[in-house]
C-alpha cells in the first residue's frame, strides 16, 4: 500500500475498494496465521492510524483476552496480562459478539483504565471488534485515538468491522489447517504421534538425501528405542479388541510419563511404539542415557490394575548420529526381538 500524508483526509485517497482487495489477498496468501496478522495489522496502521491498536485473542478454555499483537506499547508490560471475561471495552466486545465504537471513554460504563495504568497511555476514543465467523469469535480488534486527535467516525466502525470479518476467516481457515495437520500425523487412539509424522522426521535428518548439508540442529545424537508389547495377541483374543484398545491407551500414557517432555514418542504398528531422544553432540556418555532410560522403562507401569490380565513391555536400543535415524531405529528393532525372543517360555 503506497503510505498516505498526514491528516484526516488521507482516508480518502486510499479507496476502500482497495483497501478490501489487498485484505482479501492476504488472507488467501498464506495459512500461517501470524504472518497475515501482521500483513493485516499494518493495512489498519496505514488506513486508520491509530495511535495504538491492538489484537487480542480469546483463549477458548478460559475465556481470557491475551494480546497477540500491540503496537504504541511496550510489549513487555502487557506480554503475560489477560482480559478476564467482560472486562474493559474489549472483554465486553469477546463476550457478547458484538462491536462497540466509543467515541469518548470518559462517558462509557465498560471501560477499563487498567491498560492506561499500566502504559500511561490516555485513551480518549476506543474502536473494537470482534473477529467472528459463523458464529464464534476469535478475538477483538482494537483502536485506540488517533495520531491527529480527531476522533474516529461511524464510517471508521464499519470499515474496521468489515476488516475485522476477513481476519476472523484466516482465524477459522488457519485452525482447520492446525486440526488437518494435527491429524495427519497423530495416531487417533493414542494421541501419539504416527508412522506419517515419523516419516517427515527421518527425510529432515537423512544424511543421503541432504549429500551437501550437514544438519544445523541442535541434537547431533540420538537414542533410538523400539518398544513392543508381549502377550498382546493373547489380550485380544481372550477379552476382545475392545481391551486390546485400553491397553494400547493406558500404555501410551505410561510411556508418557516414563519420557522427557522434549522426546518423541510413536506408535508405529499395532502394539509397537517408539521413542527418539534427541541430544546435544558434546553429550559425554551415551552409556549413561540408555542406563537412564532402560531404568526407566523397567519401571514404567504398563499394567492398568484394573485390568483381569496383565502385560509387560519388551525393548531394544540403539544410539549413533542422528543422521542415521533409519539405521539406528532398525537395529533397535532387532534388539527389542532378540528379548522378546530370549523371554520365549519365562
Amino acid at each position: 500500500m503506497t503510505p498516505r500524508t498526514n491528516g484526516p483526509a488521507m482516508k480518502n485517497q486510499y479507496p476502500l475498494k482497495a483497501l478490501f482487495s489487498q485484505i482479501g489477498m492476504i488472507i488467501t496468501s498464506s495459512l500461517e496465521l501470524p504472518i497475515i496478522l501482521d500483513r493485516i495489522m499494518h493495512e489498519i496502521r496505514e488506513y486508520f492510524e491509530p495511535q495504538n491498536w491492538s489484537l487480542l485473542r480469546l483463549d477458548p478454555n478460559t475465556n481470557e483476552l491475551f494480546f497477540v499483537i500491540a503496537e504504541g506499547i511496550d510489549a513487555a508490560l502487557i506480554e503475560h496480562l489477560r482480559l478476564r471475561p467482560g472486562e474493559g471495552i474489549a472483554g465486553k466486545v469477546a463476550q457478547t459478539g458484538q462491536a462497540i465504537y466509543v467515541p469518548d471513554v470518559s462517558q462509557s460504563p465498560n471501560f477499563s483504565g487498567r491498560i492506561d495504568a499500566l502504559s500511561g497511555i490516555t485513551t480518549r476514543s476506543v474502536i473494537a471488534v470482534p473477529l467472528n465467523f459463523r458464529n464464534r469469535v476469535y478475538g477483538v480488534i482494537e483502536l485506540i485515538n488517533t495520531e491527529e486527535g480527531p476522533l474516529f467516525t461511524d464510517d471508521d466502525y464499519l470499515v474496521l468491522q468489515t476488516i475485522a470479518d476477513f481476519a476472523a476467516i484466516a482465524f477459522a481457515n488457519a485452525q482447520l489447517y492446525e486440526e488437518a495437520v494435527l491429524i495427519a500425523n497423530h495416531d487417533p487412539l493414542t494421541g501419539l504421534l504416527n508412522r506419517n509424522r515419523l516419516e517427515q522426521i527421518l527425510i529432515q535428518y537423512d544424511e543421503s538425501a541432504h549429500p551437501t548439508r550437514r544438519t544445523a540442529d541442535k541434537h547431533e545424537q540420538a537414542l533410538a528405542i523400539v518398544i513392543d508389547l508381549d502377550n498382546f495377541k493373547e489380550v485380544n483374543d481372550q477379552y476382545g479388541h475392545q481391551a486390546g484398545d485400553r491397553v494400547l491407551r493406558y500404555t501410551a500414557q505410561s510411556l508418557r510419563g516414563c519420557m522427557r517432555s522434549e522426546d518423541l514418542l510413536f506408535r508405529i504398528g499395532g502394539d509397537e511404539f517408539l521413542a527418539l531422544v534427541l541430544f546435544p553432540e558434546n553429550l559425554s556418555s551415551m552409556d549413561d542415557v540408555r542406563e537412564l532410560f532402560s531404568r526407566k522403562l523397567t519401571a514404567c507401569h504398563c499394567q492398568d490394575p484394573r485390568e483381569p490380565f496383565s502385560v509387560r513391555l519388551s525393548w531394544g536400543m540403539a544410539a549413533g548420529p542422528i543422521t542415521s535415524l533409519r539405521e539406528l531405529i532398525h537395529e533397535a528393532d532387532q534388539a527389542m526381538y532378540h528379548l522378546k525372543r530370549s523371554r520365549k517360555g519365562e
